[in-house]
């Protein structure tokens, strides 16, 4: 273990004790509870960065058990407490499963609360204008039926989570949640039978307020732009799986505006027009001919799936007339909707919204700001416009001046070959203490990396088909039971029409189901394996003999020819540094250790995991990557890989 800081406190190292030792509380409490001296001492140096109110990279290994190390200094203190997370999975198990056991631990009798964006929630007015204004299909009509019967007989919180019948991604859903424009005009409050003021007090007046990042950095961008706050202030802030948040927050320090946004608000003008101003036509007229040009927008970015930069999209002249008539119409649209606005909520909010977008579009065609890159995403039936900024340091750093109070920052990947400087100067958290835990597991025994030898160089046409070779007497010694996590989309699609014809079990691919059915499904089957690509790099956890071999086809370097990846290694350049050696490398490295991450889950697990990309080998950046990722034995012929699946 590596310090940044020496310092100890006697009395509260005996507070963490009598919780975490070995007859502390949570042995009392827990079953087949075990002390782990990696997390007694993560626990004792963020006590101390409490006490501080300082700020820490903590990078734990997997096994440490940071969640508990984390949060019962936090709790010891009295203090209230934000925990910011990348998942739902583990928000709900905070929530649900460990701050319940740790208040009784820790002899507390506070509140935790789960606080989520507002589209996660009902909006019962909303709700009742869809329900009574808008023609619907018989699907949409069941599914209407299904969350007023939710909202009238079962709810209290109005969270969408406990309804399963109806997705979060539905265009229903999208019309009945509580979306802040509509909430702005119809003047919601506590007292007016909305569930989110409700839920947003509730979460106000808990010791401990569990939030995502995407939350956290829409209330960090609402600072940012002197708007005010979503969350409340807090004395503790602690970001779980915080090797995310950098890209996170450069989302929310930016903006995006995608063709599904663009045709939704189309839709909501109509319907506010034909609600509250049915005699205005003209509003109909201008919001037909902006969903035409639409259309015209996504026909000059042409059919094949392309980023583009604005450098590119300068000199495509068809593009620019259909962006110009856009904002123009949408111009005639806002003007239109100012003489009825005062007419109802509906057209108080899509007028505001309509505003927002143009000033968007305004400032995504005229920026000339050297931190933020304009690029599109476009394919055959979508687009998206995206103001990305290429550092949040600078603002996430104010931010956190501002605010006050301690910061923790911990995942299990936040450092390459033990050095945090690349997270920590992209967060601006450059002045941060850092400490390092190494995961209890036994990687000597528990498994081991196989590198097969000759494999051709990722770019080769025959790359695919010659890993599998190498990978087929692995698969068949560890019956399945494998994952083959990708670089790319082309790379899966690839594999998977070669294994379709070849496996004899189970195949499962990303995209052909959810993500939480394809990995229930690959634990429930024979002779399984799962194809993935990055979601299915980290946040996965599969113990036990269900997963026995990881295979990983390439180094996960970014692709070259992307807007973000060129505009950041020029930005690097500019300032004479490394493209590769200060972004694409790290970048790699901190992927790399997720993926390979997914092997070992537990003290029990065995297995291997199937390193296929020559260049670990042959390029000197290879050995950067070894050195960052689990101690496992290296070994280079597929006998010992094969004895060790049997």
């Amino acid at each position: 273990m590596t310090l940044s800081s020496d310092k100890k406190n006697t009395t509260k190292q005996l507070s963490i004790d009598s919780v975490l030792g070995e007859t502390g509380s949570l042995a009392k409490l827990v079953d087949g509870y075990a002390p782990r001296q990696a997390q007694i001492d993560m626990a004792k140096e963020v006590m101390e960065l409490i006490e501080e109110n300082d700020t820490l990279l903590a990078e734990a290994g997997t096994g440490t058990g940071k969640t508990f190390a984390y949060l019962v200094p936090a709790l010891l203190s009295g203090k209230k407490i934000i925990v910011s997370t990348a998942t739902k999975t583990l928000q709900e198990q905070l929530v649900q499963k460990d701050l319940p056991i740790l208040f009784k631990a820790c002899e507390i009798s506070g509140k935790a609360r789960l606080l989520k964006g507002r589209d996660n929630y009902v909006c019962p007015q909303r709700l009742e204008v869809t329900e009574t204004v808008e023609q619907h299909s018989k699907q949409d009509w069941k599914k209407l039926s299904q969350i007023r019967e939710w909202v009238d007989k079962k709810t209290l919180s109005g969270d969408k989570s406990e309804l399963d019948s109806v997705s979060e991604t539905d265009t229903i859903w999208r019309k009945v949640c509580a979306r802040m424009e509509f909430c702005q005009a119809a003047e919601c409050n506590q007292d007016s039978g909305c569930f989110y003021p409700v839920v947003k007090q509730k979460a106000i007046d808990s010791q401990v307020l569990v939030v995502n990042h995407h939350l956290f950095c829409a209330d960090l961008s609402l600072r940012e732009q002197g708007y005010g706050e979503i969350l409340p202030d807090a004395d503790i802030y602690i970001f779980d799986e915080a090797h995310q948040l950098p890209d996170v927050a450069a989302q929310f320090l930016g903006f995006s505006i995608s063709r599904v946004q663009l045709e939704e608000l189309i839709r909501d003008i109509k319907q506010a027009q034909k609600a509250e101003s049915p005699e205005t036509t003209k509003i109909n007229d201008l919001a037909v001919m902006l969903d035409e040009q639409v259309k015209l927008i996504n026909d000059s970015l042409g059919k094949w799936e392309k980023r583009w930069t604005w450098n590119q999209l300068q000199d495509e002249k068809v593009f620019q007339v259909a962006i110009k008539r856009f904002t123009d119409v949408l111009g005639l649209v806002i003007s239109e909707l100012k003489l009825v606005v005062e007419r109802g909520k509906q057209l108080t909010a899509v007028h505001k919204r309509s505003q927002e977008l143009l000033a968007q579009f305004n400032d995504w065609l005229t920026s000339q700001s050297e931190n933020k890159i304009r690029w599109v995403e476009s394919s055959q039936a979508r687009f998206k416009f995206n103001l990305t900024p290429l550092s949040v340091a600078a603002p996430f750093s104010r931010q956190r001046e501002d605010i006050g109070g301690a910061w923790l920052f911990t995942s299990a990947t936040l450092s390459v070959k033990n050095n945090f400087e690349y997270f920590a100067k992209r967060l601006g958290l450059d002045d941060a203490k850092t400490a390092c835990w190494k995961s209890p597991f036994n990687y000597q025994e528990q498994g081991l990396i196989y590198h097969p030898i000759g494999l051709p160089e990722p770019r080769s046409s025959e790359y695919v088909k010659v890993l599998l070779r190498a990978a087929w007497p692995l698969l068949k010694a560890s019956e399945g039971r494998a994952f083959m996590l990708f670089t790319s989309h082309k790379a899966l699609q690839e594999a998977k029409a070669i294994l379709e014809s070849h496996w004899d079990g189970t195949l499962l691919v990303q995209g052909d189901l959810p993500k939480l059915t394809l990995l229930q499904r690959f634990k429930d089957s024979d002779n399984a394996i799962l194809l993935g690509t990055s979601s299915f790099w980290e946040g996965v956890d599969v113990k036990g003999d269900d997963l026995k071999l990881v295979i990983i086809d390439r180094i996960p370097f970014a692709p070259p020819d992307d807007p973000i990846v060129q505009a950041r290694e020029a930005y690097l350049k500019e300032k004479g540094l490394s493209g590769f050696a200060h972004f694409q490398l790290p970048e790699a490295v901190i992927a790399m250790k997720q993926g390979s991450g997914r092997l070992i889950r537990d003290i029990g697990d065995k297995g291997v995991l199937m390193l296929c990309d020559p260049r670990l080998s042959t390029k000197g950046y290879g050995n950067t990557i070894k050195q960052s990722l689990p101690d496992f034995p290296w070994i280079y012929e597929a006998k010992a890989a094969i004895d060790k699946l049997k």
